[in-house]
């Protein structure tokens, strides 16, 4: 088959994160979205480097969801493997533009894919992970709820929905394509969740409703199928 060509991603200039703290109005510390990190064509180049030549063993089914990781176990803090181009790339921009440093610079990279109405339990990432996490969303939208950790059974094995039973989530981010969610310090320590649901209702619990061009109210349709990239540190050193 033929290579896939390189993941090519646009010079980043710093940010700053404050500009982009959705959580305060929530009481949140260290929930940060920003809207359009990638653009259409880097989000094409992105999903052809997941669905390159050679990566369909690296899928397993987890739940409602397949995922395919790059670094090892998840569960476990050793490190095996540098992670792949299309992750690399995406990495050196979140770099650039001061989402990471040199303390924080992931060394794991997860990928889900959700077909909808897949949604993930309720989790707390534990400590197997440094607390600062951050998530590209591609081609679909999902609601995330976050809760409070109270202590529950919260191993990442989506055995329980994430439904309407649950009491009202602390917050909510809505998570468009090709946006970057953030999440570090308090907001690492609670658990998230997204539903099983095909349309999301966006809430008041909702804290970045007006930067990711939605109002309370509306409606939000998942799309057949989303993907999320996820860069952790493993180590809390």
């Amino acid at each position: 088959a033929a290579a896939t060509a390189p993941v090519v991603m646009a010079p980043r200039r710093k940010i700053s994160l404050r500009d982009f703290d959705v959580g305060e109005r929530a009481g949140v510390r260290g929930l940060h979205y920003v809207p359009d990190f990638i653009s259409p064509d880097e989000e094409r180049a992105i999903l052809a480097g997941i669905h390159a030549p050679g990566t369909e063993s690296r899928w397993v089914r987890s739940g409602r969801r397949r995922v395919a990781n790059y670094g090892g176990v998840p569960s476990s803090s050793e490190v095996t493997e540098p992670p792949p181009p299309f992750a690399a790339a995406l990495l050196e921009a979140i770099a650039a533009a001061g989402i990471v440093d040199e303390r924080t610079a992931p060394n794991h990279v997860l990928v889900n894919e959700y077909v909808a109405p897949a949604g993930i339990s309720p989790h707390n990432d534990g400590d197997v992970y440094a607390p600062h996490v951050a998530i590209v969303t591609l081609k679909g939208a999902a609601l995330m709820d976050f809760w409070p950790n109270d202590g529950s059974f919260t191993v990442d094995d989506d055995r329980h929905d994430c439904d309407e039973r649950d009491p009202t989530p602390l917050a909510q981010v809505l998570l468009r394509p090709r946006s970057l969610l953030l999440y570090t310090g308090d907001a690492y320590g609670l658990r998230h969740g997204i539903r099983h649901v095909d349309v999301d209702a966006v809430t008041d619990r909702c804290v970045n409703a007006k930067i990711a061009g939605a109002d309370v109210g509306d409606e939000v349709e998942r799309g057949r199928v989303r993907y999320s990239v996820v860069f952790v540190r493993k180590g809390r050193g």
